[in-house]
């Protein structure tokens, strides 16, 4: 039962890992959309998988790494998005390392003259957001856990199909005792 066990969970762990891969579907365009009648291409384009994950679900994901509660973790968090803001009203960038840096950017038509321009001419403002080195992603990581792996949907669906059948949910406990998957022995 022990060696059964084993062996579903690392079934489970090999259907989670492709289920990490990023989903692309061939979707066809012009190749310079600026330029009518240009010729037409094939391009990949990034599928999104599932629902957006919300500050709850980010909050229990870090709360199994940490010792902080689930309500310390959102507050924290809440208060960081406040804090930003602030000092992002008060003209500054706002640089978390590891994270990335966050901006504001100004959109407006333009003048003719530069003594043209005042605060009516800002039609909108956005926050921008550059990512630091150490949160891109690239094809080219070489630590596992950062690898991005690329897979068609058409390919991403045919595995689906022919994955095996079976329980277990993906709770985060995979590792921990008595993480709840149907064919688990509840005794070890």
């Amino acid at each position: 039962m022990i060696n059964e066990t084993s062996e579903l969970r690392i079934e489970f762990k090999s259907l989670k890992e492709k289920s990490m891969s990023v989903i692309f579907r061939t979707v066809e365009r012009p190749s310079d959309p600026r330029v009518e009648d240009s010729p037409k291409k094939y391009f990949p384009q990034l599928v999104t998988l599932g629902q957006s994950v919300n500050l709850n679900f980010i909050a229990q994901k870090m709360q199994d790494r940490s010792s902080l509660s689930i309500g310390d973790i959102r507050s924290t968090m809440q208060n960081f998005v406040e804090k930003l803001k602030e000092q992002l009203l008060e003209g500054k960038t706002v640089n978390i390392t590891g994270l990335g840096v966050f901006m504001l950017a100004a959109k407006s038509k333009g003048e003719d003259k530069a003594e043209e321009v005042t605060a009516k001419s800002v039609e909108s403002v956005r926050i921008c957001f550059q990512a630091n080195k150490e949160l891109k992603i690239t094809k080219t990581a070489t630590r596992a856990g950062e690898k991005l792996d690329l897979v068609s949907l058409d390919d991403y669906l045919k595995g689906l199909t022919n994955a095996p059948s079976g329980g277990g949910s993906d709770d985060g406990s995979e590792d921990k005792p008595g993480g709840g998957g149907v064919d688990e022995n509840p005794l070890g």
